[in-house]
């Protein structure tokens, strides 16, 4: 339906990168969206499978998620198919009871509001602007279909009605208001001592002899599970970027300028009419005829698109098409455009996509597109055709490569390229490319690790493809010495550090005791000590951990200090000098208001994780 449409009104070139728009699905909820296969289950919940495949997109969505949000500062290792699973899973069980409780509640979702969040979502737009056939192509290169995708943007509207049920159950008491907001108000008097990190010496704990022994009282410790170092091939599309042709650039260049060549312009809305499958054609007549009524009776074009147009991707938008130019829309709908005055709408136009009702609201002429901005955007296309066709032809040569020749390096020199070394690794974790699990599994593989070939190519994430073979096979055992005498060091200085901050706080604490205040002791040690009076829990002048355990002292703890890490460099022992109890009546305005709204959430938000831990409870739910 109307997938050729907008054709004429978006650059071949203005592409959002694909890795966005996995992202997007992985926002919006796309990733628990299943897919057919013979695979067995993960989970089954109250009777419906939790398909491996489902789990495996939605591992890969929170990996691409934390990797967006961290970028190079995220340790690779987090993102291990074995670290994300558990919690994964757990968030599918979770989806899972809650639309099969929604379902028994008989909650539906909103058409209107599923149409609003695919047209509002800035991936499926163009210049701010919704593209349906757009749209359609990208979910098309990530195998998906607008149903299946409809139906879980249809769930999640579901999930959200369900939640707002659920919360409305909460509330807050006057009195515990009230109890809240004295918590909030209560304020205390912080005293602390500065601690350097150079009074704790650690040096006579940390000796060769004491590591040496550490090392083998605690050998089992040290254990680790067979590993694997490969040799390792891999070709990815930043190998194959070259400069392109800057005769093919202004070429294109050329062809594009007299595409863009300021033309007249129309703005239109329509309102689709389709027949469906099992619709008779007195029905559809029907429908078309009852449009064309409340039209031609004054009813608003936007108010009727929105309820009666059947296409997905302009009814939520008041059936807006945006512009064109006389070349975007089928012939028909093109006549029937010229033919109207700004503000008509059309008697109905019949297409192959159904009958239209086509609005004119306006004419305007359409910018001139810089030259730079065109050929800057043509250059980056052909760099990125050209690499991923020599990509793609070296991938083949390189499949071809590794079946007939023994090891790596005759294909390396083939297609002149370096064989890499692996890390080791293990079946559970490695570094680098070897974060993801379908590479351990080929290089754990029969063919590789037992009878010693060449792997097959696999492709990776980010258009990376890789072969392999085996170097070396690391049994389990026992880490040597050399591999860990830093780790052990680092444990007994700690250990060292923790002893003697025990000493200190026990000797500050008997001496004030017995009368001796933070301020004379600061002295007599030569700390530095530091104040805060009437600090309220939202203080932020204090650092963040002295804050925390000066409220987390007893009211009537005076007496004793609190050891906290400050900083990378420092200590701070922490003393409550005087707390004073919170008053409501302190708390006006708009804070006040502020105050118990976040109360509310975090109070709905308790009630939202017992409803659905109850919803654990009472079901079934089995987990392989």
């Amino acid at each position: 339906m109307l997938q050729n449409m907008r054709e004429g009104v978006r650059s071949p070139w203005v592409l959002i990168p694909i890795g966005l728009i996995v992202l997007s699905f992985v926002l919006t909820g796309a990733e628990t969206l299943t897919f057919g296969g013979t695979q067995s289950g993960v989970a089954t919940v109250n009777g419906e499978e939790i398909s491996e495949s489902e789990l495996q997109m939605a591992i890969e969505g929170q990996r691409r998620q934390l990797t967006e949000v961290y970028g190079d500062q995220i340790d690779p290792s987090l993102l291990s198919d074995d670290l994300l699973r558990p919690g994964v899973l757990n968030g599918l069980v979770e989806r899972a009871l809650l639309e099969d409780y929604a379902e028994t509640l008989g909650v539906t979702a909103s058409s209107l509001a599923v149409g609003r969040a695919i047209t509002e979502n800035p991936n499926f737009q163009i210049d701010g602007v919704f593209s349906a056939d757009y749209y359609r192509d990208i979910l098309r290169s990530n195998g998906l279909t607008n149903p299946l995708y409809k139906a879980d943007q249809e769930r999640s509207d579901q999930l959200l009605k369900l939640e707002s049920v659920v919360s409305s159950a909460s509330f807050l008491t006057p009195v515990e208001a009230e109890a809240a907001f004295n918590v909030i108000a209560e304020r205390r008097d912080v005293r602390y001592l500065v601690v350097p990190e150079s009074f704790f010496e650690t040096a006579d704990d940390v000796t060769e002899e004491a590591i040496e022994r550490y090392y083998d009282q605690n050998a089992l410790s040290f254990s680790q599970p067979e590993r694997l170092r490969v040799a390792y091939i891999e070709l990815n599309l930043e190998q194959y970027t070259t400069p392109v042709d800057q005769a093919e650039v202004e070429a294109q260049l050329a062809s594009a300028l007299a595409d863009f060549e300021t033309k007249a312009e129309s703005e239109v809305a329509h309102i689709l009419i389709t027949q469906a499958d099992e619709e008779s054609d007195v029905d559809y007549a029907a429908r078309v005829e009852a449009v064309r009524v409340r039209l031609d009776s004054g009813a608003d074009f936007t108010v009727v698109a929105q309820e009666n147009s059947d296409d997905i991707g302009s009814a939520s938008i008041g059936g807006d098409l945006g512009y064109t130019d006389g070349s975007v829309f089928p012939d028909e709908m093109e006549l029937a455009i010229k033919q109207l005055s700004i503000g008509d709408v059309s008697p109905g136009v019949v297409t192959d996509a159904g009958t239209h009702f086509i609005l004119l609201k306006g004419k305007t002429a359409a910018e001139q597109v810089a030259d730079e901005v065109l050929r800057a955007e043509i250059a980056d296309s052909l760099q990125t055709a050209q690499a991923q066709q020599d990509l793609l032809i070296a991938v083949d040569q390189l499949r071809d490569a590794v079946f007939t020749s023994e090891g790596l390096e005759s294909a390396a020199s083939a297609l002149g390229v370096t064989v890499e070394t692996s890390a080791p690794f293990s079946r559970d974790a490695g570094q680098g490319a070897f974060t993801e699990s379908s590479l351990r599994q080929l290089a754990f593989s029969d063919d590789v690790l037992l009878d010693g070939n060449n792997s097959d190519v696999v492709e990776l994430s980010g258009s990376r493809f890789i072969a392999l073979s085996l170097l070396e096979q690391l049994p389990e055992g026992t880490r040597p010495l050399i591999e860990v005498r830093q780790s052990i060091a680092s444990q007994l200085a700690e250990k060292a550090r923790e002893k003697a901050m025990e000493v200190l706080v026990a000797e500050i604490d008997a001496e004030m005791a017995a009368g001796a205040t933070l301020e004379s002791l600061a002295t007599a040690k030569d700390f530095e000590w530091r104040v805060e009076l009437g600090a309220t829990r939202q203080n932020v002048i204090l650092p963040a951990n002295v804050l925390q355990a000066a409220f987390a002292k007893r009211v009537d703890d005076m007496e004793t200090v609190e050891p906290v890490q400050l900083d990378a460099e420092s200590y701070a022992l922490v003393q409550l000098a005087r707390a004073q109890p919170g008053r409501a009546d302190t708390i006006i305005g708009a804070e006040r208001a502020s105050l118990l709204q976040e109360v509310s959430q975090v109070q709905t938000s308790l009630i939202l994780q017992e409803f659905t831990a109850d919803l654990r409870r009472r079901g079934d739910v089995v987990t392989r």
